[in-house]
């Protein structure tokens, strides 16, 4: 009976022990799904910087090919320094130290380049996967480590404007871009302020995975504070980042230009609609350079080398972090890319 019973689960179930072919047809389309919207970004990425080239010239292109390799190199110091501070604003809002900087900084690292060369900022999911495997056992949950992720860009989103508020007073910088940073600031405090109400009258009710996001969005005062001043220094180096930037490719701008560049093109990059924001990125510089009385080449050619070295900073801040995990580099990379 039982050897009858063998052979008909045997002659019934001939795929046992291997995939079904419904699932392997799954995994295939899944494959040809991800593969097709590679192809999709590429061709669209491609496109963009081959009409960027057309509509400037070879002239812009040879000026961006041709730094100052003194202010480049400070540019791009300032630009890596900036991710370790990221990472740390971040590991304050998650509260949980046992987690460790290392882990915090590499999931940080890898979001932030993959934000710079994948549209609608879909590196800030993969900042949550990287995180799973870098804290391993002290992983601390998708909902608190989003609700953290959530609190830190609220945050960073007030000091950019704090920041970027002191050019309205001295720098003519255009009504939208004021009229944008006025309705960002209440929305960013006041972001905070309500998921802190949810959290502490609601909390209670909600089901686990919300209240643990509220809670990690929830922040104490003093958290937000210590977060908020970070992040602060954040922008003020990124401002002189852009100003080095600006000086390798012949733009010499003062100080006051380059924070107009920095908070017009940081706007119009909220949410790129294509990767590294390819095109309204470089309409956004020229315009703001425009604004400070610098055009020409030098202009056309400071907007496509500004975010590529930016780019480039941030890849080999990640790749730190990656080398960091040593023989983990390929399942950190795999969990990033599959978020």
């Amino acid at each position: 009976m039982r050897a009858t019973t063998s052979k008909t689960r045997s002659w019934d179930s001939p795929f046992q022990g291997f995939a079904s072919p419904r699932r392997i047809a799954d995994a295939v389309k899944v494959k040809v799904g991800r593969r097709s919207i590679a192809i999709v970004v590429g061709l669209v990425s491609l496109a963009g910087v081959a009409l960027l080239v057309q509509r400037t010239g070879t002239t812009a292109i040879r000026a961006a090919a041709t730094p100052d390799w003194r202010f480049l190199l400070a540019g791009l110091a300032i630009c890596a320094a900036v991710q370790p501070l990221r990472a740390l604003a971040w590991t304050s809002t998650v509260r949980q130290p046992e987690i460790g900087f290392r882990a915090m900084y590499t999931a940080s690292s890898v979001g932030s380049f993959l934000d710079t060369v994948l549209p609608g900022r879909l590196g800030e999911a993969s900042k949550v996967a990287v995180l799973k495997v870098t804290a391993g056992p002290r992983w601390p949950g998708f909902s608190r480590a989003g609700g953290s992720l959530l609190c830190a860009h609220l945050l960073e989103m007030i000091a950019f404007v704090l920041v970027g508020a002191g050019s309205a007073f001295f720098l003519p910088v255009p009504v939208w871009a004021k009229v944008t940073m006025v309705v960002g600031l209440p929305v960013a405090a006041g972001g905070l302020l309500l998921v802190s109400l949810l959290h502490a009258k609601l909390s209670h009710r909600l089901p686990d995975g919300v209240g643990a996001f509220f809670a990690g969005a929830a922040a104490p005062k003093r958290i937000m504070l210590r977060a908020g001043l970070i992040l602060v220094v954040t922008w003020v180096a990124r401002w002189f980042g852009v100003l080095f930037l600006l000086h390798a490719v012949g733009v010499h701008v003062g100080i006051g230009a380059a924070l107009l560049y920095m908070v017009v093109t940081g706007l119009a990059n909220t949410m790129p609609a294509l990767p590294g924001n390819v095109g309204i990125y470089q309409g956004a510089a020229i315009g703001a350079l425009a604004m400070g009385g610098h055009g020409g080449d030098t202009a056309i050619a400071a907007s496509v080398f500004t975010p590529a070295a930016g780019s480039l900073a941030t890849g080999a801040a990640a790749l730190v972090g990656l080398a960091l995990y040593g023989r983990r580099v390929g399942q950190l990379s795999r969990a990033a890319v599959r978020f």
